[in-house]
């Protein structure tokens, strides 16, 4: 099993990779010319066989190519709140690897945090692109600017559906349509208002119930991504 990393560019005969990939392939894996390496790019992967390693630059030969098959079949689109501490940062590791497709951070009305920070976005980033290495996809989410919550939905692929504790008749598994796309909201930590499932409505969200037992948002989150992904990425 070859070391995988995400690249900007296309992948050519010739390889040069430099900056925090030449570091990590020279000094933190300490790799050699002839061992062989794996890059990817828009859902492709490419084989590539070291030819020279420094830690400023390596220099590789792609020897093949083929598609990834672990990308999910569904395009799913999560919302999610600003968690205190690393509680994001966790959420987007674990649902980078079950296989989400696009994550849009956003503030509502009982939001703990308020503000998305360039800095703090730019380490969700990089969290993201190393779960999708680890998980072997194929693409890394992309992960948006935060949102309010009065232009969240605007911004999100339909159907729409919304994790909602007060919600009693309709199921997630009962509302999960057969579409190659699907939105997901996971509400803060001190729940959704009535105003705010009003705005959801007239936006044509659906509202639904994930269990009997109230879950905190991060848990909330894997669990209703590992649903959904369960059911519809057969």
């Amino acid at each position: 099993m070859t070391h995988r990393f995400f690249v900007e560019e296309d992948v050519v005969d010739q390889v040069v990779l430099s900056g925090e990939q030449a570091h990590q392939i020279a000094n933190v894996l300490r790799l050699k010319p002839g061992e062989q390496i794996t890059l990817v790019r828009n859902g492709a992967e490419s084989l590539v066989v070291l030819e020279s390693v420094d830690a400023a630059q390596v220099r590789g030969r792609c020897i093949s190519k083929r598609s990834v098959d672990a990308e999910p079949r569904v395009r799913l689109t999560i919302a999610l709140p600003i968690l205190r501490g690393n509680r994001t940062e966790e959420v987007i590791e674990a649902v980078t690897q079950l296989g989400v497709s696009r994550i849009v951070p956003f503030v509502s009305a009982r939001s703990v945090v308020r503000s998305l920070p360039d800095a703090k976005r730019e380490r969700w980033m990089r969290v993201a692109r190393e779960a999708a290495e680890t998980a072997r996809r194929g693409r890394v989410p992309v992960i948006e600017e935060a949102r309010d919550w009065e232009k969240l939905f605007d911004s999100l692929d339909a159907p729409v559906l919304v994790a909602w504790e007060s919600e009693v008749l309709v199921k997630l598994e009962d509302a999960l349509p057969q579409a190659r796309q699907l939105s997901l909201v996971i509400g803060p930590e001190g729940g959704i208002g009535l105003d705010e499932i009003e705005v959801a409505r007239r936006h044509d969200a659906t509202t639904v119930s994930l269990g009997r037992r109230n879950l905190r948002s991060e848990t909330a989150a894997t669990a209703a991504v590992a649903r959904v992904v369960a059911l519809l990425d057969r």
